[in-house]
């Protein structure tokens, strides 16, 4: 897969091609008081939790560092604030989980679509395209969510996305 060279200059080298993510869109700019700044979110990556069975590594290193850069945005993404409100929810979700079993919070798992949604509406306009990488990847979180391990998987990439972002 080739990756437009303004991702791999962000990025870094050509071997870092299969971390960044396989989903990827173009960018529409518009201009403002900061310069130039995204319309809408972009350059957002998917998000595997495992291959061959196993947790990938990259997952919880190249991966979340890249979204949290995504989240980032520059100074103009997501709040520490909005970021850590998201995060508390997932770990407290993850605990209703593991004492009253996956199925009978599922309903739970999908909420967090919705929250995220509400978040990127009130979000500043400067802050937008930080707050769109946030919606999507707590949707790509619930969306594959399917069963208590695959929630683990998500709040332990949450945890390390928390880490790079808190690391800046």
């Amino acid at each position: 897969m080739d990756i437009p060279k303004e991702i791999m200059d962000k990025f870094g080298s050509k071997d870092k091609q299969n971390h960044v993510g396989k989903n990827f869109q173009n960018q529409q700019y518009r201009s403002d008081k900061k310069g130039m700044r995204a319309e809408q979110p972009t350059k957002t990556a998917e998000i595997v939790f495992r291959a061959n069975g196993q947790l990938r590594r990259d997952l919880l290193t190249t991966d979340a560092e890249n979204w949290s850069n995504l989240l980032y945005d520059n100074g103009f993404g997501v709040t520490p604030t909005a970021l850590r409100n998201f995060y508390n929810e997932v770990k407290a979700l993850q605990s209703q989980i593991e004492a009253g079993g996956f199925q009978s919070n599922e309903a739970m798992v999908g909420l967090l679509k919705s929250k995220a949604a509400y978040a990127y509406a009130r979000a500043e306009n400067k802050r937008k395209t930080g707050f769109g990488h946030l919606k999507s990847m707590i949707e790509q979180g619930s969306d594959l969510s399917k069963s208590e391990r695959d929630f683990n998987d998500f709040a332990l990439f949450f945890e390390a996305v928390m880490g790079f972002f808190k690391g800046r």
